[in-house]
């Protein structure tokens, strides 16, 4: 058996755990239904990529290559709906696993983060060229946060905005918001985070007419321990 998954889940919902007095079913369940009709939501950001540098105005939507069986732990850090696509349908929209770098320098194991900065430093002034160092220092990450916590068995995929007006995976909403649309049948597996909340999903009108043309597999967290 194969160490990876053929399944990249993307989670959502940190935001909603973060508000303890919140109907956190219900807000699921509008989540989904939000994801459904516009599209995976991701928004402009600024990232630590590689030590003394910061990559700005960063749009791209992160997806974990684990299987099921360690869905909690994923949850538990970026929220607790799960919605996975298979590997094919996000590399063939230019989607491609991350690039892991230690977090802390070790003597001169640090040729390939430096050979990348300096790549990247040395574009500025050439938009095309600093354009394209920009895609792939997006896709570098730290392994971990130096706190205990391990990014590294996260099986880390990215799909990156490359900017170019004729992108059609990412659609801009203005205010630094872009959407990454996908049809139902193209849902393989969305992870609940209980029982309830999925009854209730089964239970909205909306979400049944999206599941009567395809009904991706469903699971909770619960049902995940036991994959």
């Amino acid at each position: 058996m194969g160490i990876h998954s053929k399944i990249l889940v993307h989670w959502t919902g940190k935001d909603i755990e973060s508000n303890p007095s919140a109907n956190k079913s219900q807000l699921y369940v509008e989540r989904l239904i939000d994801d459904l009709q516009n599209g995976l939501f991701t928004k402009r950001t600024t990232e630590a990529v590689i030590r003394k540098k910061k990559i700005k105005n960063l749009v791209r939507i992160c997806f974990t290559e684990i299987r099921l069986s360690q869905a909690r732990t994923h949850a538990e850090r970026y929220g607790k709906l799960g919605i996975g696509f298979t590997r094919d349908f996000i590399m063939n929209k230019g989607g491609r696993p991350v690039i892991y770098i230690p977090f802390e320098i070790r003597k001169d194991g640090h040729l390939l983060e430096n050979l990348i900065r300096t790549v990247y430093d040395k574009s500025v002034g050439n938009d095309e060229i600093h354009k394209s160092s920009k895609w792939i220092m997006t896709h570098v990450k730290r392994m971990s946060n130096g706190k205990g916590e391990d990014y590294y068995e996260e099986m880390e995929w990215r799909l990156v905005h490359d900017e170019s007006p004729n992108n059609r995976h990412f659609i801009g909403k203005g205010h630094g918001v872009y959407r990454m649309r996908f049809a139902i049948r193209d849902i393989k597996v969305i992870i609940f985070t209980d029982e309830g909340t999925k009854q209730l999903a089964l239970k909205n009108d909306i979400i049944k007419k999206y599941i009567s043309e395809h009904m991706p597999m469903m699971a909770t967290l619960e049902d995940c321990d036991s994959f």
